[in-house]
């Protein structure tokens, strides 16, 4: 009786703490308006630059290496479709405390609420979500990856930009400001073609 009471309780305590689909929403659409922001002082843009965006996010899992992988033996798993979380705990930085707590919460979000973008006019007025003829032809086209958290207040966040045949891939890590919105705190170049 004890452990379905506590089971319960569980339940609801989970429930309770999870982020609604609005409030994922909301943080999804700030993340992508301060990388866009990025980008935008990066390239020069003008205010009104529209960034062509593929509605789609692209799902990054993650992964514990095995004992061959860390010693160099046998490689990993194609690091635009896995993330090793040795690399992300070292990404961020984390003192020792941390490092557990948020090696735990990575290694729960393998599986994302949203498998496209809602995009929030009120917080992303240069954003155009590309159609399928557009994505297709992969020109002046970005692309997320859905973002895995640390904490409430990190998170990790990967785009890809595709101009025709060429490509290249960053991966951003972020902080949550009191404010509400994220800063960057460290890119990572993931792939260039």
């Amino acid at each position: 009786m004890n452990k379905i009471i506590v089971g319960i309780v569980s339940l609801i305590f989970m429930i309770g703490c999870s982020k609604s689909n609005e409030q994922e929403k909301i943080e999804l659409n700030k993340m992508l308006n301060t990388v866009l922001k990025y980008e935008s002082e990066r390239y020069g843009f003008s205010k009104n630059h529209k960034f062509l965006i593929n509605g789609e996010l692209r799902k990054l899992k993650i992964y514990i290496p095995g004992r061959k992988e860390i010693l160099g033996e046998e490689p990993g798993p194609p690091s635009s479709l896995n993330k090793n979380i040795i690399r992300l705990l070292d990404l961020n930085e984390n003192e020792f405390k941390s490092r557990k707590s948020d090696s735990l919460n990575l290694l729960k979000q393998n599986a994302y609420i949203f498998d496209s973008l809602y995009i929030d006019p009120k917080i992303n007025l240069n954003i155009a979500v590309a159609d399928k003829e557009e994505v297709y032809r992969r020109k002046k086209l970005y692309q997320f990856s859905n973002p895995v958290y640390f904490n409430e207040n990190i998170a990790y966040i990967e785009t890809s930009y595709y101009e025709s045949v060429f490509g290249i891939g960053f991966g951003y890590l972020l902080e949550k400001q009191k404010n509400g919105d994220w800063k960057i705190k460290k890119i990572i170049n993931t792939f260039i073609t």
